[in-house]
């Protein structure tokens, strides 16, 4: 066999071994790549069924001064706090809006004190454009407040923002932050009593121009939350509420 021969003999088997080389990459990332996939699809699937079945965490109540019953009338706001307090704020939430969970964790606590203080209140806007947990967040808080418990409750969806809301979930939040007789508020979450309501609060907060949540007005002026501090509306409260 001539040197020539000898050569490309070499050089197609080099080229054999590089392609066999090449297959198996090829099939360990493909096997690589499956692997990943069912382990995100496993752990998206694991992270849903959390969310739906696992129980409200404990929530901090803010005492008995919040426990009165309010009127539910379409496309009006539940309104928490004395209807003679001298400071108006709207305010416009979705109970799964992640920013809106970032929103209570600054300010939920000088929103609070305001309005058990008496200094203000607040009209209360439950958007649900994010997801069906969404509405039946809604309609659920909706139910708490016209059963007389709506802020200890409110603070109860926020404390538990991650959960999916499953009617099993929500009824488990009234019986933390209402142990007693609730069956009247279950009935009304499970029928969705006030499923047309939460429709006609989105409606409303578009006809007034609110597009996205959270949104924060005092005394019918929008305040900018990008460049606010809690001490900041502290500060604002206090001075519309001696003006």
């Amino acid at each position: 066999m001539s040197a020539g021969s000898r050569r490309a003999q070499e050089l197609a088997r080099q080229q054999a071994l590089a392609a066999a080389k090449r297959h198996r990459e090829r099939r360990i990332g493909v096997v690589a790549a499956l692997v990943v996939l069912v382990l995100l699809v496993g752990g998206g699937i694991g992270f849903q069924a959390w969310r739906t079945r696992r129980a409200p965490d404990a929530v901090p109540t803010s005492g008995a001064a919040s426990l009165a019953p309010v009127a539910i009338t379409d496309g009006k706001p539940i309104v928490l706090g004395q209807a003679d307090a001298p400071v108006k704020l709207a305010l416009y939430e979705d109970f799964h809006c992640p920013h809106c969970a970032e929103f209570e964790e600054a300010y939920g606590s000088v929103l609070t004190a305001a309005r058990e203080s008496g200094k203000a209140e607040i009209e209360l806007y439950p958007m649900s454009f994010i997801d069906a947990g969404s509405e039946s967040a809604a309609n659920a808080m909706a139910c708490a407040a016209e059963a007389g418990f709506g802020a200890s409750y409110y603070e109860g969806l926020f404390t538990n923002a991650t959960l999916r809301w499953s009617d099993g979930q929500l009824i488990a939040l009234a019986d933390q932050v209402a142990p007693g007789d609730t069956e009247r508020f279950n009935s009304c979450v499970r029928s969705r009593a006030h499923a047309g309501w939460a429709a006609s609060i989105d409606a409303a907060a578009d006809a007034n121009g609110v597009s996205s949540t959270p949104t924060l007005f005092l005394d019918g002026a929008r305040l900018d939350l990008a460049n606010l501090t809690p001490e900041a509306l502290q500060t604002k409260i206090d001075e519309a509420a001696t003006t």
